[in-house]
């Protein structure tokens, strides 16, 4: 007896084949910096989360510095507080990273950050004051009560906060 075509197990068989090379194979044709880019998402947002927190529990205000001094320039952000005794500013004090020790301060572009750029709020900052609001004129533009900070010039990933309650999306 003489078969044309496959039975049903083989093709269920080959189904499953193709199944696991794809689920192992496309994060690799995704590109490593888009993902990358989402997981530095994340790690921007729980850090901008974190200066809001501070802010409100220590009742003096932080800033998120992104691509301007004191932030690694050209592309980079950094998490600071005022210790000036005028409050205005005039001298500063790093964060210190809970999870690697040292000055919350990140570098891109290379690393773990390869290929992932991000862009500067108007002012190069985000500020939260002690309420754990975007502090009024604290150098971010809001643009119906949402400001943006994008990740990759292809908006692979953003970073939002709300204008009045300084949620951080």
């Amino acid at each position: 007896m003489h078969r044309n075509g496959f039975t049903i197990i083989e093709l269920v068989i080959i189904l499953m084949l193709l199944s696991i090379v794809a689920v192992v194979i496309a994060p690799k044709m995704l590109g490593v910096s888009s993902t990358n880019a989402g997981a530095f998402a994340d790690k921007l947002r729980a850090d901008t989360r974190y200066a809001q927190t501070l802010a409100m529990t220590r009742n003096q205000r932080y800033r998120v510095y992104v691509n301007t001094a004191p932030a690694p320039a050209p592309n980079g952000y950094a998490v600071v507080y005022d210790t000036s005794s005028a409050k205005n500013w005039s001298s500063f004090g790093y964060v210190q990273d809970t999870v690697n020790g040292g000055n919350l301060s990140i570098t891109l572009g290379s690393g773990q950050y390869t290929g992932i750029t991000i862009t500067s709020p108007a002012a190069g900052y985000v500020e939260f004051n002690s309420f754990g609001t975007p502090a009024v004129g604290g150098g971010f533009s809001f643009v119906g009560g949402i400001g943006t900070i994008t990740i990759n010039a292809s908006a692979a990933a953003t970073v939002t906060i709300a204008d009045q309650t300084g949620a951080v999306n």
